[in-house]
């Protein structure tokens, strides 16, 4: 299995504190923290913490922390090598989590804002990607 994206984590967990319990962004989360709480799939006793919950719970209470989302996909990107159910289920999970990012991004809303060079100014913005050019070639940033 591919490493997982510590950005689709983020993502995840950020839509997951920004909106209610009930708003459909959160499903995906929830999916998550419900997958990530399974005991491992192995012969031996249950573990007291599932791997990764430690991980899950930090990066829910800090849900922009790109450190706490790459320690959290590190963990369920190892869980994955040893367990082929778990495996199996974070990537449906990963398929899921990609395409509902792109189904629930809200329109585009540029307000107040202004470009000067390379330099952009705004009160807010979503769901937007830049393109630049340069000597090193083409560029892309979200």
């Amino acid at each position: 299995m591919d490493a997982l994206s510590p950005a689709l984590l983020v993502k995840a967990a950020l839509t997951a504190a920004i909106h209610t319990a009930q708003a459909p962004g959160c499903e995906v989360w929830h999916q998550l923290a419900e997958l990530v709480a399974r005991p491992p799939d192995t012969t031996q006793p249950p573990p007291l913490c599932a791997p990764g919950m430690r991980e899950l719970d930090a990066l829910t209470a800090t849900p922009a922390s790109e450190a706490r989302a790459k320690a959290l996909a590190d963990v369920l990107t190892q869980r994955a090598g040893h367990d082929p159910q778990f495996r199996t289920a974070l990537q449906a999970w990963e398929n899921e989590a990609r395409s509902r990012s792109l189904q629930d991004e809200p329109p585009l809303q540029a307000v107040a804002s202004c470009v000067q060079g390379a330099v952009l100014q705004s009160g807010f913005l979503s769901g937007i990607s830049f393109v630049t050019y340069g000597p090193q070639g083409r560029q892309s940033g979200t």
